[in-house]
Order: structure tokens, then sequence, then C-alpha cells
């Protein structure tokens, strides 16, 4: 199997609106990681087979990159807003009155299609320098 292939599946198997589906579910997060490298075991050799220490690294730092995001969106879901001034909340609202069309901002779907479309690219840019490497080689 070519790395692309490798890559092509593992980027159509991991949907995150499922994983997020069996998370409501109930289903621990052990067991999702698990099923899913058990059913897809070739195309992550396949994937390890080109990875550099390099590469190791730049995973290393989305990794990192990773686990900054899951506490920053920990805070944020934790934020609590008892330090504000009833008061002055009162007096902004005044001043900045909200439009009448009320577009929220959903930071679930945000983070679903941004990290998703990160960390394939991500996988892209590994692989791209493993394929330079070997053509030089």
């Amino acid at each position: 199997m070519q790395i692309t292939e490798a890559l092509k599946s593992l980027e159509n198997s991991w949907s995150r609106e499922e994983i997020l589906l069996k998370i409501k579910n109930g289903e621990d997060s052990e067991k999702i990681v698990n099923d899913f490298f058990s059913s897809k075991k070739q195309e992550i050799e396949t994937l390890t087979n080109f990875i550099n220490p390099d590469d190791k690294a730049l995973l290393s730092e989305i990794e990192d990159l990773s686990n900054i995001e899951s506490k920053l969106i920990n805070r944020i879901k934790n934020y609590s807003f008892t330090k504000i001034d009833s008061s002055k909340v009162v007096k902004d609202q005044k001043l900045f009155s909200k439009p009448q069309n009320n577009t929220s901002f959903n930071l679930g779907i945000f983070m679903m299609k941004w990290s998703n479309k990160f960390v394939f690219i991500s996988l892209l840019v590994i692989s791209a320098i493993a394929l330079t490497k070997q053509a030089w080689a």
C-alpha cells in the first residue's frame, strides 16, 4: 500500500462527527482509539514506515498544539462570569445594542472543521517531506 492510499484511507475513515456521536453515546475515548487503530492497522503501519525523526518532532509539536487547544477549550467551558459587575453589563448593553439578526458563533463546529483540516494538512506535509527525502536519497 502506498503512502497516499494510506493517508486517504485514514482521512476518510476518521470522521469527527461519528466520533462525537460515539462520545455522546457514552463510548470511552480509549476504546474509540483502540478500535480505530485495530481496524486501520495496515494503513497506520504504512504511514509510520515513512515517518523519519524530523517528522516525529513535527508530530510531537502537533500533539502539543492539540493539548494546548484542549486546555483552552476546557478553560473557555469553565470560565465564570461572576467577576463582572452587573450594572456595568447593563450599561454596556445599552451602549452596544445587538442587531436584530443574531448570528451566533458555534465553537464546536469551528473546532471540528478547523482541527480536521489542520491534521489532514499536517499529514500531507509529513508525507511530502518523506517522499521528497526518499526522492533525493
